[in-house]
């Protein structure tokens, strides 16, 4: 049996997609025979209420100090010293916690795998630049270089590994993902009018990288010069803001104009569920991606796509169950157009090819497998300085 430490720095809201990923990754390792998992954190303001949806997972959780954005916590690190682990799983870098797997690596002799989340592309090591240049100094560089692995969720996510860690081994690991259980609830959102609508949706952080801004100025634009798709249309944002203060006057904007957009906050739980369902599309204009959940979420419910390629899943243009849009207005715009032209018949289609893909390649037994082969590598072959 491998006894295995998920180390984390938030299994909340506030860990986004993160502790989403994290979360399943969890449930579909401890699916394997020779794998126990249990998850070690931080308590966050939202650790209490999250909690609920990690049932059936180990999870131990430590008070921080300071900045929430670097999580000291001298609880994590003697939980980890004392703890029995053959192995460290560590998911997102540039904190606290990465140097506590350090030291327990070093003391106890111990291997440890790395899963970036998407922390080292180059659009986010350029953010607080400072702060990352500091803690690289003090221990980020040293944690990367003893990695024992990284797994990735993504081809392209290698070479953002390789910019940073020379010969640094990896596998590509997707995100497990069960299929959606379908449901008849309607999102609080939802308005009476909205029922012969076709239902664009936004859903995740609302951070200026994610191309809110430029999906706002293409749905303007096409309802002023199409009414009919103005009519028949609604977009809708889910999620929390990150940034973009003036992100609520554009939807504003955009409602006061044409009468079809709206802001519904964040969704947790079922009513993220209903939210995702009651879209017809789904859209992700993203300039920066690790391997976005809410996609795949998207086609867990059988919802067809629009997304940029920096989403990472250029499966979904291969299997025909999402269309690949640019980032900028005018191709955003574009895309829209092609959504609109679609049939019941090709929405059905792909709706059942997306569940499909979701059954075939992140299954949780496909995912666990290739993880205890992750592991047994490390265990195996790992080398320590």
């Amino acid at each position: 049996m491998i006894h295995a430490a998920f180390v984390v720095a938030s299994i909340s809201r506030k860990g986004g997609g993160v502790a989403e990923a994290v979360k399943l990754l969890a449930k579909a390792a401890k699916e394997h025979p020779r794998i126990s998992v249990e998850v070690i954190t931080l308590k966050d303001e939202h650790f209490d209420t999250d909690i609920v949806d990690w049932s059936g997972i180990k999870v131990t959780s430590f008070r921080y100090f300071g900045p929430s954005n670097y999580g000291f916590s001298p609880g994590l690190l003697m939980h980890m010293l004392r703890g029995n682990f053959d192995l460290s799983h560590v998911h997102g870098l540039w904190m606290f916690h990465c140097f506590v797997v350090l030291l327990w690596s070093k003391l106890r002799g111990k291997p440890y795998v790395v899963t970036p989340h998407g922390t080292m592309e180059k659009w986010i090591v350029a953010r607080s630049p400072v702060k990352k240049w500091m803690v690289s100094k003090i221990y980020q560089n040293r944690f990367l270089k003893r990695a024992s692995a990284f797994h990735i969720l993504t081809k392209k996510e290698k070479t953002d590994v390789d910019s940073m860690v020379r010969h640094g081994a990896s596998m590509v690991i997707p995100n497990f993902l069960p299929l959606a259980t379908p449901t008849t609830d309607k999102p609080q959102w939802w308005e009476e009018e909205f029922q012969n609508k076709r239902i664009y949706l936004f859903f995740g952080r609302i951070h200026e990288k994610k191309g809110w801004r430029e999906l706002c100025e293409a749905w303007d634009l096409l309802c002023k010069t199409d009414a009919e798709f103005a009519a028949r249309s609604q977009l809708v944002f889910c999620g929390w803001l990150d940034g973009s203060e003036d992100f609520h006057m554009h939807v504003e904007a955009l409602r006061l104009a044409h009468g079809n957009a709206c802001y519904a906050g964040p969704q947790f739980g079922g009513d993220k569920a209903a939210s995702i369902q009651a879209a017809t599309v789904f859209v992700l204009p993203s300039k920066s991606e690790g391997l976005p959940m809410g996609v795949l979420e998207a086609w867990a419910a059988g919802i067809p796509v629009l997304m940029t390629a920096a989403c990472n899943l250029s499966i979904g243009f291969d299997e025909g169950i999402a269309l690949e849009i640019g980032e900028s207005s005018e191709k955003i715009l574009t895309g829209l157009r092609v959504a609109d032209s679609w049939s019941q018949v090709d929405i059905d289609r792909m709706s059942s090819a997306s569940r499909n893909i979701i059954r075939k390649q992140f299954s949780a037994d496909s995912v666990s497998a290739k993880v205890h082969d992750l592991y047994e590598y490390v265990l195996k072959d790992a080398r320590f300085s």
